[in-house]
């Protein structure tokens, strides 16, 4: 029997976190961890020698503030306060007078689990079970309530914010039973088994809290909806000829969305919200005025509330499907290996993952149909807006009136119609070489795919309408296929007894924008964006008073007129037009080159491995990311003002480490 425990604090502080173009005075943020303790106790007892017994309980407190620079929080409701918002133009990608609002997330979790192991010649089964539990808290604060939105140093919109809130969520249980079997028969080795779970999450209840803009009254406790699942655990081994030298795999396998608290934020009346509406700075001193139910554009009445839902701040603006169901991936898996020659070996594996049960939110209050990719819905009237970039004409939505912008009555639930997969080919070699040389490498080709068109029956937008061409059916996008290369090598040198290795990264551009479904097959966290359903690339700002600076192409036979509007008597307080399909874009390559020299030196029962290592030994500055995929039009066709497209991060530069392991 062994009984182990261990307890880690943690001390985190980050003096100025900040994105490219960020003002580093007022603008970055500072992050500290004013309690951040991780601890487990764990008891391991060999019952037998066939059976192995664990249990064991841990905790998580990962607590962490994220606050202002120093002096930029203002007393609350003080002039001061009032005139320094957020800052933000889209244009060149930039913050400056505050960071975005202030935040503690207070995630504390706690943990149980416990497993038995029963090995024969030809068996190995093991059962068990995991739960977790804990309540994470949420604090947020903001200047002014608000963020001010600029276009090209023009003031265009405010974000709203039903600030200062305090929100809280608890796990009630997160429970799986599991258990499997690993047989051997002969040449063939079969997995089977499956994981069970049970997950109950709850809103906790919590005071009235009063803001600027919000008023959530108080209420008590709210359950969600409970979820229970079974996820199979499949797979097989096959050994070709029975000599160790060739073998073929297959799986599926299933696995549920993480889950945590994310169902019961979604709902949680007390969850910071936002809301986006029209400004006019009509005295011209950088400051956004107006309380609501005022007249918009009379004096001291700067900000358009009729473009705000009735009930923001007020209640939760969404509310779930009594059957919602918990989104999941099933994943199957093909592959070989074979030994070409002694001690190497080729391998090959496909992966193809498809999403089930994804969410959608529909606004009960527009109702609409979906029919041959199309979108009938009362509710709202066709803009056309013509491309800056090359003329096309793209099809946006705008609800067509006040009344109806303002009626918000959100229901999420799971659409069938909706899918995602992602298909991946793996090649890899390993090769043992002589005199303890080795190396190995590969590549890794993928993609994923997304049908996202009938989110679209209450909002049209989601559509994506292109040319004619809607590319929320992924299948129209020509998303490329994404490879990547890896090369790795260790070779011990013939002199005082030294070992070289390096690596060689060739890693395929990054995607910009934001992933169709939240990327839900390829391994992302699935937590619905329900504001981006269908992806984002390059994108443009459209708000009642932008005009046409320019008419590529046929466009200006079509309609467009330079210096006209845009979008005549727009209701909403922007459209954001997509000028590209989502999920094409791309940066470029990346590629970086490792060296490693390392020596083992034992005396008198001590062994000491020093080592040097070289990362980005070429100092490559390829970029993965950049400062705004938002274009706002000029008088050249295709050339934005700003920083569109501009390098936002860049690999980390060449870096130089010693170090050294010493045992004993």
């Amino acid at each position: 029997n062994k009984l182990s425990a261990y307890m880690d604090r943690i001390h985190k502080v980050r003096g100025a976190a900040m994105s490219p173009g960020d003002d580093q005075a007022t603008s970055s943020v500072r992050w500290n961890s004013p309690n951040y303790t991780t601890a487990t106790v764990k008891w391991t007892s060999a019952v037998s020698n066939k059976m192995l017994v664990e249990g064991g309980y841990s905790t998580n407190i990962e607590r962490y503030n994220n606050l202002y620079a120093e002096g930029v929080e203002k007393p609350y409701g003080s002039a001061e306060w009032l005139a320094t918002a957020r800052h933000y133009d889209s244009t060149f990608g930039r913050r400056w007078v505050t960071s975005d609002r202030e935040t503690g997330q207070y995630p504390d979790r706690y943990n149980a689990q416990g497993s038995a192991s029963y090995i024969t010649g030809t068996h190995s089964i093991k059962f068990g079970f995991q739960d977790s539990w804990g309540v994470f808290n949420h604090t947020y604060r903001a200047n002014a309530d608000l963020y001010q939105n600029y276009v090209n140093v023009a003031p265009a919109t405010v974000t709203l914010y039903n600030t200062p809130i305090w929100s809280a969520e608890r796990l009630n249980a997160n429970l799986g039973l599991y258990g499997q079997d690993v047989w051997t028969a002969k040449r063939v080795t079969v997995t089977i088994g499956g994981r069970w779970e049970y997950v109950k999450e709850s809103i906790v209840g919590q005071p009235e809290q009063i803001g600027r803009f919000g008023d959530v009254k108080a209420f008590g406790d709210v359950d969600m909806p409970t979820w229970k699942a079974f996820s199979p655990r499949t797979a097989a081994v096959l050994d070709v000829f029975g000599n160790g030298r060739t073998a073929l795999r297959v799986g599926f396998n299933r696995f549920e969305q993480a889950a945590t608290t994310t169902l019961a934020s979604l709902y949680n009346a007390s969850a910071v919200t936002t809301a986006s509406a029209a400004w006019t700075d009509l005295n011209r001193d950088d400051i956004a005025q107006g309380t609501p139910g005022c007249v918009y554009l009379t004096a001291g009445c700067e900000i358009n509330f009729t473009q705000v839902p009735t009930s923001f701040g007020v209640v939760s603006l969404a509310n779930p499907d009594p059957n919602l169901k918990r989104p999941y991936v099933d994943q199957f898996n093909v592959g070989g290996t074979h030994e070409v020659l002694r001690g190497v070996s080729l391998s090959f594996e496909w992966f193809h993952n498809q999403a089930k049960n994804i969410w959608e939110r529909n606004n009960v209050a527009r109702p609409g149909t979906f029919a041959n990719g199309a979108v009938n819905n009362p509710s709202y009237r066709a803009v056309t807006i013509f491309s800056p970039i090359d003329g096309t004409p793209i099809t946006m939505y705008d609800p067509i009136n006040a009344t109806v912008n303002r009626a918000v009555v959100q229901i999420d639930s799971n659409d069938t119609d909706l899918s995602q997969s992602y298909n991946a080919f793996e090649f890899n070699f390993n090769a043992r070489l002589p005199h303890g040389a080795r190396i190995f490498g590969g590549s890794a080709t993928d993609r994923a795919i997304a049908y996202s068109c009938t989110a679209a029956t209450t909002n049209p937008n989601f559509l994506v309408t292109i040319g004619g061409v809607n590319y929320c059916d992924q299948a129209n996008s020509g998303i490329p296929w994404r490879t990547q290369f890896k090369l790795a090598g260790t070779v011990p040198l013939p002199w005082y007894g030294l070992i070289v290795s390096g690596s060689y990264q060739a890693l395929p551009g990054y995607q910009l924008g934001t992933q169709s479904l939240n990327g839900l097959a390829s391994g992302g966290s699935g937590t619905p964006d329900f504001d981006i359903v269908s992806g984002r690339g390059t994108n443009m700002t459209v708000t009642a008073t932008t005009r046409y600076t320019v008419c590529p192409g046929n466009s200006a036979s079509q309609g467009c007129v330079v210096g006209a509007l845009m979008a005549p008597g727009l209701v909403s307080s922007s459209l954001l037009v997509p000028l590209a399909p989502p999920g094409v874009e791309l940066t470029p390559r990346l590629n970086q080159v490792d060296f490693s020299l390392a020596k083992r030196i034992t005396f008198r029962g001590i062994r000491f491995d020093p080592k040097v290592d070289l990362f980005n030994a070429f100092n490559s500055s390829d970029y993965f990311s950049v400062r705004t995929t938002s274009f706002t039009p000029t008088a050249t066709a295709g050339t934005s003002a700003g920083t569109y497209m501009f390098p936002g991060s860049i690999l980390q530069g060449r870096l130089l480490r010693v170090a050294a392991v010493i045992n004993w």
